[in-house]
Order: C-alpha cells, then structure tokens, then sequence
C-alpha cells in the first residue's frame, strides 16, 4: 500500500472517530462540570473534572491536531513524511491550538499553509472552535490551569511529568516538546508528550 492510500486511510479514519466521539465529550463535560458545581458536599468532584478536561484535550490532540498534522506534512514533503516531521508539525500547531493566551488560529492557519477557503483553512477553523468551546467552558465554569512546555533539551525524559510521544524511544534524550502537560491546582493531570532522537528521520 502507497504512503498516500495509507495517509488517507489514516485521516479518513480519525474524521470518522473524531466524529462519534464529539457528542459524547461535550454530554460528559457538560455533566462533570453540572456535577463538580453544583453538588459542594461531593468531594474530588473537581478532580474529576480536570481528569475529565485532561482525556479531552487527549482526543483533540490525538485526533484533530494529528490529521491537521498528516496534512500540513503532505502538503509541504508530499509522501516523504516522517515520524519527525509529523511531530514537528504537532508541536508548532500545539504551540498555537494550546497557546497560554488561548487559541491563535490566524498562527495555526499560517503554520498550515492555509489558503482562504480551501479545506485546510476550513479544517483549522472548525479544530479552532471545538477546542475554544471546551477550554471557554471551562474557564467560565472557574476551572483554572496551565500548559507546561517547559523542556530541558537533551536531558533523559522525567517519567514525573513526561512521556515519549507515539513510539518514539523512551530511553532517549528529549529533543522537543510535543504536545504539553496539563497542570491544575498544582496537580498534573496529564503529562508532556516529547520527541526523543532515537532515529534518523
């Protein structure tokens, strides 16, 4: 099978996920956050909701960010993808998806090569307002949290608040931030996701 029968393969197949699971997250938040609010003699109820907001950012990432990624890639190396490349563009469109200040799609677009209206420019829109419903919500409902990018580049991986992202070598040094932890009342719900070197691509 051809790098693009199988790259189609992949992004058919995370569109068809990420679409069953939509509904799904946004009835579980709804009720986590009704649960976490409304019900004071419910202790760890607002644990649950970080744990809850945690997995969703791991199905936004792992969904949406992974097929703008596979995009992005095709569109600039044509079949030549790689593992590195993949994450590269991952971490530039996390860097933009999950930025401090909140979402910068206008970045995101340009780290796309969007062009105005074409199915790019359209696909970062629609990730852009999926993610900026989840992280509103939850700041509107008082939820406070941090992105940690913090990363000490060729240093081992710290397994307290890192892991390897996909299969890359966790006994490798780290070369880069992937996808960002996840830190709430000082608590981490949801580790960094960083590349080591341990290949050649």
């Amino acid at each position: 099978m051809s790098h693009d029968a199988i790259l189609e393969m992949i992004l058919h197949r995370l569109t068809d996920l990420d679409s069953r699971i939509g509904d799904l997250s946004e009835k579980l938040h709804d009720i986590l956050a009704h649960l976490a609010y409304s019900r004071e003699d419910l202790t760890g109820a607002g644990d649950e909701v970080h744990r809850a907001l945690a997995e969703e950012i791991g199905r936004f990432v792992g969904q949406k960010l992974l097929a703008l990624s596979y995009m992005t890639v095709r569109q600039t190396n044509g079949n030549r993808h790689t593992k590195k490349r993949v994450a590269q563009a991952m971490s530039k469109l996390c860097s933009a998806y999950l930025a401090p200040s909140g979402v910068e799609l206008n970045r995101a677009r340009r780290i796309l090569r969007a062009r105005k209206g074409d199915e790019v420019w359209q696909a970062a829109g629609q990730a852009a307002l999926q993610i900026k419903k989840v992280l509103d919500s939850a700041r509107s409902s008082g939820i406070e949290f941090v992105w940690d990018y913090d990363v000490c580049v060729g240093m081992p991986i710290d397994v307290t608040r890192q892991q390897a992202w996909s299969n890359c070598d966790p006994a490798s040094d780290v070369s880069f931030v992937v996808v960002p932890g996840y830190i709430a009342d000082g608590e981490r719900y949801r580790l960094q996701e960083v590349f080591t070197d341990d290949v050649a691509n």
